[in-house]
């Protein structure tokens, strides 16, 4: 019985033992593969009882690093070397139940990555900052040739100077380590910057001026377009070039060292040279719109007609729609445009006018279908003449001072009109010479000499033809066409006057009395009684109302007409005297006296 419980306590306590065991048992490493690995590498690790949540470590010069895992098992594990060192580090396994024993891991550098690299350029003494991985365990640090000068190192990143006096352009940044060496690029100049283009609107070959800087070893190119070498000067803070002929607009850029670019913030604008081809007028007035045709119209900034500045409007790049200024007077101009690109001027000239004015009709009485002249001030192109309202054409003009037409058949007198386009003048009344018309005419009758007021129409200048007159009458000092005065001719006989004009066509007045003396030959006997008859010879006896003796103061005496004589009864009371005949006209004495017989 004794023994039975002795050997059920041993074995309870073998039991225990081997429970124990399995419960606390740490992980086992038993192999590495392989057994050289760089940095980043994935290894295997190979033993047992890793559990579920190992931790691999490696150890180099005391330091121990995490390892990451990236897969696992009771007996495998697969392991991703960290960034430590290049040399033997010792791997470990770690468990919740103990740590295994170390096996060594030849650690290999990989070659240096440089990830970025900011900024990618500076003047010398300026810092660099090198991103990347790998870049621990540095060999040399270096500017092509030069060494760089080291302002902080890690293995992700490095912080350099770039040195004094070297020289400015592209060149390598170099990195070498123990694993390896990486270059990288960067160039030794300051970032250009453009403040200013001047000018914003320039024409092909005018002076480009670029101020900024860094601009040292900058090329210029104008929306994309190089300029001439040979033609730029460069400085760091200005650059003064030539625009190329063929540029275009857009953002001015300078380029240094074919990467660093600095663009304008304003475009510049390229004006070409205008041209004027044609005109769509080449005459108006004020207030005309002219059409100008021609190319690079786009930009223009001043149309000018001569020297004066006009309103216009663009149509398209090739062309202008020009408002004609006031140019006070006419004048042939030259239309010209002006713009940043240059100057440009029309080959035709075009011609300003205004309205006609001071017009003088010559003749300023005339027949119908008879030439008539119109001067005056401005008659230029113009379009219409009217005489009296009635429109006529035009048969000669020297332009600008004088036309030539024709009085229309119906023609009446009244005013005459010349019109351009410009406006519309007006002569002082003209005069339609028609055939004559008399309403009348004062006295009826008259004697030579004596003056006849005739009344009626178109009687200026008129020729007034007395009948049995062969020469016209004299002016008595009135010569109107609706008033003339006349004097009755010597000559004048009792009857109608014959009016004639430039019409060349008479018409006849009423008669016209025509009252003369009595001229007295001589009378017979010189001596009568009482009673006794005279016979007196003469002319002009038949107008005769009166006979009167005794010096025509008394003495009436009876008489007749007997053919060409004139038969007188001697009156009582008749004295010796002379012996007087009263006409219309006045008295006629006798030249010698009348005795009475005893």
């Amino acid at each position: 019985m004794k023994s039975v419980s002795v050997s059920f306590i041993f074995l309870f306590l073998v039991l225990s033992l081997s429970a124990c065991r399995v419960k606390h048992a740490p992980p086992e490493l038993t192999v590495l593969l392989p057994k050289e690995a760089y940095v980043g590498q994935e290894i295997t690790l190979g033993g047992y009882q890793f559990g579920t949540e190992p931790v691999v470590t490696f150890t180099i010069a005391g330091s121990a690093i995490v390892g990451q895992v990236s897969d696992l098992s009771e007996q495998s594990l697969r392991v991703t070397v960290p960034l430590i060192p290049p040399g033997i580090a010792q791997v470990r396994v770690q468990t919740g139940e103990g740590v295994s024993d170390p096996l060594p891991l030849s650690v290999l550098q990989p070659p240096p990555v440089v990830t970025s690299i900011t900024p990618g350029n500076g003047l010398p003494g300026s810092e660099v900052v090198l991103t990347g991985n790998y870049l621990n365990q540095i060999q040399e640090l270096r500017f092509e040739q030069t060494p760089a000068i080291v302002k902080d190192s890690s293995a992700t990143r490095l912080t350099l100077i770039v040195p004094p006096n070297i020289a400015r352009g592209s060149l390598n940044i170099v990195v070498t380590t123990k694993g390896g060496e990486v270059s990288t690029g960067f160039i030794v100049a300051g970032t250009p910057q453009i403040t200013s283009i001047s000018p914003t609107v320039g024409k092909p070959g005018a002076e480009l001026i670029i101020r900024g800087q860094n601009l040292s070893d900058g090329l210029t190119r104008i929306n994309g377009l190089a300029v001439d070498r040979n033609q730029t000067s460069v400085r760091d803070t200005e650059i003064r070039t030539v625009i190329p002929t063929n540029a275009t607009s857009g953002k001015v850029t300078v380029t240094v060292f074919d990467k660093l670019i600095a663009t304008s913030a304003d475009s510049l604008k390229i004006v070409l040279q205008p041209a004027v081809a044609s005109l769509s007028a080449r005459d108006g007035i004020t207030g005309d719109k002219v059409i100008l045709t021609g190319i690079n119209l786009r930009d223009v900034s001043t149309v000018l007609f001569g020297t004066v500045s006009v309103p216009f409007r663009l149509v398209s790049d090739t062309q202008l729609e020009a408002t004609v200024p006031n140019l006070g007077s006419p004048a042939q101009v030259t239309v010209s445009v002006a713009s940043a690109g240059g100057n440009a001027s029309a080959s035709d000239p075009f011609f300003f006018y205004v309205a006609p004015s001071n017009l003088t009709v010559s003749p300023i009485r005339q027949l119908r279908l008879q030439p008539l002249t119109i001067t005056g001030q401005n008659l230029y192109r113009i379009t219409d003449v009217r005489v009296s309202g009635v429109s006529v054409p035009i048969t000669s003009r020297i332009e600008g001072s004088q036309l030539l037409i024709n009085v229309p058949a119906d023609a009446v007198s009244g005013v005459i009109t010349v019109t351009n386009r410009a406006g519309t003048a007006t002569s002082q009344p003209f005069v339609v010479v028609q055939n004559p018309v008399i309403t009348d005419f004062l006295p009826a009758k008259g004697r030579s000499g004596d003056r006849v007021v005739v009344r009626g129409n178109f009687l200026f200048n008129a020729q007034f033809y007395f009948t049995g007159s062969v020469s016209p009458a004299a002016d008595g000092g009135k010569n109107e066409d609706t008033e003339r005065w006349i004097l009755v001719p010597t000559d004048a006989q009792t009857g109608p006057i014959r009016v004639l004009n430039a019409t060349n066509q008479a018409v006849l007045t009423d008669d016209f009395t025509v009252v003369r003396l009595a001229t007295i030959t001589d009378f017979t006997p010189k001596t009568a009684k009482v009673g006794d008859e005279l016979t007196i010879t003469g002319q002009n006896l038949a107008n005769v109302t009166a006979v009167k003796f005794n010096g025509g103061t008394s003495a009436v005496a009876t008489f007749r007409l007997s053919g060409a004589s004139l038969i007188v009864t001697v009156p009582t009371g008749a004295a010796v005297g002379q012996i007087c005949l009263t006409t219309e006209a006045g008295s006629t004495c006798t030249s010698a006296n009348f005795t009475p017989a005893r």
